[in-house]
């Protein structure tokens, strides 16, 4: 074996024995994604899809029939800044609550360690929000239309509210790229700028990683805070579909900082 076999041979078991050692000192983390209304006496109650149960700050009496959304980015950080990014899935995951396999996400590999915080993108950033990037359902059904900016949607929560006592109105809470319009006409053609409203959520959190042991984190929604805090949103004033109202849009994103809690 000649002197350059023999470095070749050693750098290849440095990587080997450097890469198994790394795997081998991970645990996983099982992220359960709870959905809840706030609100209520003594505090939030969990969803009930399809029931007429709900006041949000408005006093919209409503009930929600749909819920989905997408989180991208995310990454856990350390108590040194350290962040460590989910490369599983790309980063990405869609919840949908029609499908309940998609409210928990295993996170394998996950250095094991303390950790102080997780953050993520709510929704997908330019990067990742790429039209036909999803090519199965349920992601591919999630679609932004290519000519208010295209991508993906970043949320849906659908539902109806009661405009007047036992009259209840459809409304599409649909969030993803906005567009601005010259003028006051919401025309494809009057469209001069689009707007990325996805928004980042950090979330402090004490928890530990352990070497082969899985964690656990609840990634809680509260769907009320979406309608308050800091701007009161009224489904009377911005009716039964905003996906070609910026000004709607802006809310949601603002109102959406308030929206997630964690918990272990």
């Amino acid at each position: 074996m000649n002197k350059f076999t023999k470095l070749l041979f050693f750098c290849f078991t440095v990587l080997l024995v450097t890469s198994c050692t790394d795997k081998e000192n991970t645990g996983t983390v099982t992220v359960k994604f709870n959905h809840v209304v706030g609100g209520s006496i003594p505090g939030p109650m969990p969803l009930m899809l399809n029931q007429l149960s709900y006041y949000n700050a408005a006093e919209n009496f409503y009930q929600v029939n749909e819920v989905k959304y997408f989180i991208s980015k995310m990454r856990l950080i350390g108590y040194e800044d350290n962040h460590f990014p989910i490369k599983q899935d790309k980063g990405i995951h869609y919840v949908d609550l029609i499908y309940p396999n998609t409210t928990t996400w295993e996170l394998k590999e996950i250095p094991a360690g303390s950790y102080k915080a997780v953050q993520f993108v709510f929704g997908l950033d330019e990067e990742d929000n790429i039209s036909n990037s999803f090519p199965n359902p349920p992601e591919c059904n999630f679609f932004w239309p290519e000519h208010l900016g295209g991508g993906y949607h970043y949320m849906q929560i659908n539902g109806k509210w009661e405009i007047t006592p036992g009259t209840l109105k459809n409304f599409n809470f649909h969030t993803g790229i906005g567009q601005l319009y010259h003028g006051n006409v919401t025309s494809i053609d009057s469209i001069f700028a689009y707007i990325h409203n996805y928004f980042v959520v950090t979330l402090p959190i004490n928890f530990e990683v352990e070497k082969n042991q899985n964690s656990n984190l609840v990634l809680e929604m509260d769907i009320n805070e979406w309608f308050q805090n800091p701007y009161v949103y009224d489904h009377n004033v911005y009716g039964t579909s905003i996906m070609q109202n910026q000004e709607a849009q802006q809310i949601i994103r603002e109102n959406g900082r308030t929206v997630f809690r964690i918990y272990n």
